[in-house]
């Protein structure tokens, strides 16, 4: 009897066997396939544009200072630590973090800044060691997430960025015999067992940091034996199968923090990121101690909600790492006396960008397409301003509340137009989330906003036209390609006869615009739309000089672009570079620049636009700023869109408001859309538009009634630049030559006249 049984145990006990092979083979194949093929998933991560700290910039000690408080930079006795900074007078001492740029890392840095009387930065020296450099740049603010499809968060890092303190601090609390034991204990395992069978319940663990590794990869977190059979199985086996080295690194990027707006913090670089502002290798023994014993349990350590007994936690793991010689007493006494926490904001993005994100996505689809990108996460460096971006939506929103009709929509997008970057945009009458954001998916016509472009178009060939070309603001009627009669109208419906192309510009004159355009022909304004990117449909009619162009706020900015930057333009963006989380760069932004108009031709659109702010349609700007501006209004037939457009030395805004359904707002661009860009500019400190002639261009006297140049101070003359050339110069009261001259433009004007069908 004893034999069978004993024979029964056996067969029972190899049958066990192999089931377990096969089960040990199974759990293998699971554990080494997600290891190695999907380890982790991580999101992508939007930053904004790096501050430039540069004397000529512009750069004052109060916006400096802004920005550090944003990237939680603590105001310190000495700015000893990184990510410290101390005022005292005019100079700050200030010890930068370092950060890995997506053109290149850059180091801690401590240096010295001095300020003028005025605040302004003008001189920058590494302390102490008092080199004088050009410049720098602080980290960028965390702006938004693309989620991963699991919803967490983690900033993945590799082991050689993790501190050896961190490392060894993690060892001492979690796991001191890790890098000697299969990846279980079996004397904690047992310990632990014991105590939960004398409770009657799981009161206790004894799971090493394989263990927990397995168990936040694989695993859920109930406390039952067969969980922990699997999870001290799924161990032996990662331990066999993968590096010590290894599997510490993934726990560094796996282990779980606490959540952040229904995300699941994961990672020790999210971590550090979420709770003090800083990368890991960044953080002090108290930052440490914090992280370290909050593992046990966020939710019970959590620094915002739990100080006090946060901040036990942490002096216990201070005691413990002076107690094993990792810290020396002077760091024990500095941590005790250490904040727990020194992020002043709860959330790991204070607020979200929805509209500016929105265009970042859009481009980012086209970089990095797919969703391949989880498994290494990405950076983005995008050129967003957080504080621009802040003036902008306060001057839409506050318009918007200003204005009767509720259902009327707005956008608005500010460039650097030096290099085409989009700093700030603003999608709807309010945040656009994942909606219809019309910054750069509403096709809109631009109305009188096409002007300045056929005249800087005309311009360039100065023997036709120049800005004190005489223009004739008469009724006319054109009849078009399928026999239809056209009659452009100003919008005031009068005609002021004679006028120059300077002052029609100033006035923005509708039927001299279509002259010119005539002139230029629709097939060549055409063209030049296209060579400056335009990718809509574009018809070739005479309306066309009158803006029936369809195209988003977002390329009226980049056309716009070519008229501020003397000619040259570029492609709008938002994204600077890709890199993973490990800093692999996927992609950095090289600006191509195109030449899009003569220079010479640029500068006069630019004198003009100077004109319209100062005494034309858009003098409600000019009239509370001392500083030199550009702009242009704009509006369409029936008041169905309002813009303005206006620029400084370095930015450029366009403003767009108008109704989705395309219907009537009665808003022309200097009463709708102007006055956003009066509250923007008015809490800019203005660069001052350069209104100096470029060489090829001169400063002319112009007789006032033909247009021609003349003698200085000839009566009846005005002065305005010109493109040089080798036009002559009639001398005042040369009766022939200007007779001659008039002689010769009264032929042309009936030429014209022949072909426009003029009439009263």
């Amino acid at each position: 009897m004893i034999k069978k049984f004993s024979g029964l145990l056996w067969k029972l006990a190899l049958i066990a066997l192999v089931c377990l092979s096969f089960y040990m083979i199974y759990l293998d194949s699971v554990v080494t396939k997600r290891f190695t093929d999907a380890r982790y998933q991580a999101p992508a991560l939007l930053y904004s544009r790096a501050f430039e700290v540069s004397p000529g910039l512009g750069v004052t000690k109060t916006l400096l200072e802004r920005e550090l408080k944003a990237l939680d930079y603590r105001p310190t006795r000495y700015a000893r630590n990184v990510g410290e900074y101390r005022i005292q007078g005019q100079e700050m001492l200030l010890y930068r973090r370092g950060f890995d740029f997506p053109d290149g890392y850059e180091p801690d840095l401590r240096v010295r800044l001095r300020f003028d009387d005025e605040n302004y930065l003008v001189e920058i020296e590494t302390w102490p060691e008092q080199n004088f450099i050009n410049g720098l740049r602080l980290e960028p603010q965390l702006i938004g997430r693309f989620a991963s499809d699991n919803q967490e968060e983690r900033l993945l890092v590799g082991l050689e960025q993790v501190p050896q303190l961190l490392q060894q601090t993690l060892l001492l609390v979690e796991d001191r015999d890790f890098y000697h034991h299969w990846g279980v204990k079996p004397t904690s395992i047992m310990r632990a067992a014991l105590a939960n069978l004398a409770a009657g319940r799981t009161v206790q663990g004894g799971s090493t940091i394989t263990q927990q590794l397995v168990k936040n990869m694989f695993l859920s977190h109930e406390k039952r034996m067969v969980r922990k059979v699997n999870e001290a199985l799924m161990a032996l086996i990662l331990d066999f199968r993968f590096g010590k080295d290894e599997i510490l690194e993934a726990y560094f990027n796996e282990v779980y923090f606490g959540q952040d707006r229904g995300h699941a913090i994961h990672g020790i670089g999210l971590g550090s990121q979420f709770y003090f502002g800083k990368q890991p290798e960044q953080l002090t023994p108290a930052e440490i101690a914090m992280l370290v014993g909050m593992i046990r349990g966020p939710g019970l350590y959590n620094p915002y909600r739990h100080t006090e007994r946060a901040e036990a936690r942490r002096d216990l793991v201070l005691h413990l790492m002076y107690e094993h010689d990792l810290i020396n007493q002077p760091q024990l006494l500095a941590g005790l006396e250490a904040p727990v926490v020194t992020r002043a904001s709860a959330r790991l993005i204070a607020r979200q960008r929805a509209d500016y994100i929105d265009l970042v996505q859009a481009e980012l689809r086209q970089l990095v397409p797919g969703r391949q990108w989880q498994q290494t996460g990405l950076k983005v460096f995008t050129y967003f301003d957080p504080w621009l971006q802040n003036d902008l939506e306060e001057a839409v929103y506050q318009r918007m509340e200003e204005l009767p009709d509720h259902e009327l929509q707005a956008a608005a997008v500010l460039t650097d137009y030096h290099s085409g970057t989009v700093r700030a945009l603003v999608g709807g009458r309010a945040p656009v989330f994942a909606g219809f954001n019309r910054a750069f998916q509403a096709r809109r016509q631009i109305g009188s906003l096409m002007k300045p472009l056929l005249y800087t178009l005309a311009l360039e060939d100065p023997n036709q036209f120049t800005l004190a070309s005489i223009l004739y603001d008469e009724p006319m009627s054109i009849t078009n390609e399928r026999g239809a009669v056209w009659q452009p109208r100003n919008f005031d419906g009068e005609f002021k006869g004679p006028i120059s192309l300077y002052q029609s510009w100033l006035d923005s004159r509708n039927i001299p615009a279509v002259e010119v355009g005539q002139q230029v022909t629709p097939v060549r304004l055409r063209q030049r739309l296209l060579e400056l990117g335009v990718k809509t449909d574009i018809r070739p009619y005479p309306a066309l000089a009158l803006g029936t162009l369809e195209v988003s706020p977002l390329s009226v900015n980049e056309l716009y672009g070519y008229l501020a930057n003397y000619g040259e333009g570029y492609r709008v963006t938002s994204i600077h570079g890709v890199s993973t989380h490990r800093g692999d760069v996927l992609y950095l932004q090289q600006r191509r620049v195109n030449q899009g108009f003569q220079p010479e031709a640029a500068y006069l659109a630019r004198y003009a636009a100077h004109g319209v702010v100062e005494v034309g349609t858009g003098r409600a700007l000019g009239q509370q700023t001392s500083r030199p501006l550009g702009g242009k209004t704009g509006s369409t037939n029936d008041l169905r869109d309002s813009w303005f457009v206006s620029f400084d030395n370095r930015y450029l805004l366009t403003v767009w408001l108008g109704r989705d359904d395309n219907q009537p707002t009665g808003l022309t661009g200097s009463r709708g859309a102007l006055p956003v860009a009066q509250r923007f500019w008015r809490k800019q400190d203005v660069f001052p538009l350069n209104l100096a002639p470029p060489p090829g261009v001169v400063m002319r006297s112009w007789d006032a009634e033909t247009g021609v140049a003349v003698a200085p101070g000839c009566p009846n003359a005005r002065v305005l630049p010109g493109i040089a050339s080798e036009q002559p110069i009639t001398t005042c009261g040369d009766g022939n030559e200007l007779n001659n001259k008039e002689t010769e433009e009264e032929k042309e004007r009936g030429f014209w006249r022949r072909i426009f069908n003029r009439g009263n």
